[in-house]
């Protein structure tokens, strides 16, 4: 038996249809080396798979250019091949970049979109609302909603990786401050060095290399910590104190219920976290060392693409 459908009812489908889509945002994790993106709904899911493809940011820029509009389309694959009707697009970038204007400054990383619109291109190209964050807010972000920060009003999210990135949330959105800098500690002091040098993959391997005169890699340094090599553990050991120390100062200004690590060097937590926690200690008042939590991130690879995405929905920032 054929069931034929009345067109009050094709017509409610094609409009649930189309708001299923409008409750979707693509999310882009744009840096230096790759650019990732998947699609994305309120609630956190990934809507078919992450994917991944070459920055080549060296290049000319409209390879650049192109390679990012390449990531945004595989994600729409999996939004019924439609650039309608989707809620947004969100990108979280290695800065600096200015979110108001939607242009990259001049990122390291990014050499050749110096002072480029990459939202006047997106907005142009999709004809959707497209919104722009820091990596380090994204990354942020997408921990506070939906990973290790989920359920907590006040999250500060720190990478610790070739650098140090900090993102601030409150009750689900970003901070970005007066001039889309909050949580812009690279250049600030810790120990004499900076942020990016101390709290960073180079940090550890500094530490290492003064205690055995051997240059390893943080990769390296934390497969020997897991083979029970003592100069490794030792400098992790040091490593958590100069941490404790960093996350000491924004502890004291923000006062967060929690604090989330994530980067390549987070993924040796288990090394670090006592010497951490007691470096962090006695670098705050004693009611902030007593309840602060600092957790490791939990979202992976997935938080940056995640993370702007969710800028989408988490609507406009705070200034």
């Amino acid at each position: 038996m054929i069931h034929w459908m009345a067109p009050t009812d094709g017509k409610r489908m094609i409009a649930e249809s189309m708001e299923k889509r409008r409750a979707l945002a693509v999310g882009v994790d744009l840096g230096g080396t790759k650019i990732a993106s998947g699609l994305f709904d309120a609630s956190g899911n990934l809507h078919g798979e992450l994917s991944s493809i070459p920055t080549e940011a060296s290049g000319p820029k409209e390879k650049t250019v192109q390679n990012i509009f390449k990531a945004i389309d595989q994600a729409l694959r999996h939004s019924e091949g439609t650039r309608d009707g989707i809620a947004g697009i969100g990108v979280g970038s290695t800065g600096p970049l200015d979110p108001k204007s939607g242009k990259i400054l001049e990122a390291d990383n990014l050499p050749e979109l110096h002072n480029f619109n990459l939202r006047e291109a997106l907005e142009a190209r999709y004809g959707t609302p497209v919104l722009m964050t820091n990596d380090g807010n994204a990354f942020a972000l997408a921990e506070a909603l939906h990973g290790a920060g989920k359920g907590c009003g006040i999250v500060v999210g720190v990478t610790l990786g070739t650098g140090c990135g900090c993102g601030v949330i409150l009750h689900g959105k970003i901070l970005e401050g007066a001039t889309a800098n909050t949580g812009e500690v690279y250049r600030a002091p810790v120990r004499e060095m900076s942020f990016d040098e101390a709290l960073s993959g180079r940090g550890l391997e500094r530490i290492y290399l003064k205690k055995t005169r051997e240059p390893r890699s943080g990769k390296e340094i934390s497969r020997l910590a897991g083979c029970g090599d003592i100069p490794a553990i030792e400098s992790f050991l040091e490593f958590g104190q100069v941490v404790g120390e960093g996350l000491g100062i924004l502890a004291s200004v923000i006062d967060p219920h929690v604090m989330v690590l994530g980067g390549s060097v987070s993924q040796s937590f288990r090394f670090f976290s006592r010497t951490l926690r007691q470096g962090l200690a006695r670098h705050v008042a004693p009611q902030v060392g007593s309840t602060l939590q600092v957790l490791p991130a939990k979202l992976g690879a997935l938080a940056g693409a995640l993370g702007a995405g969710a800028l989408v929905f988490s609507g406009e920032t705070l200034r």
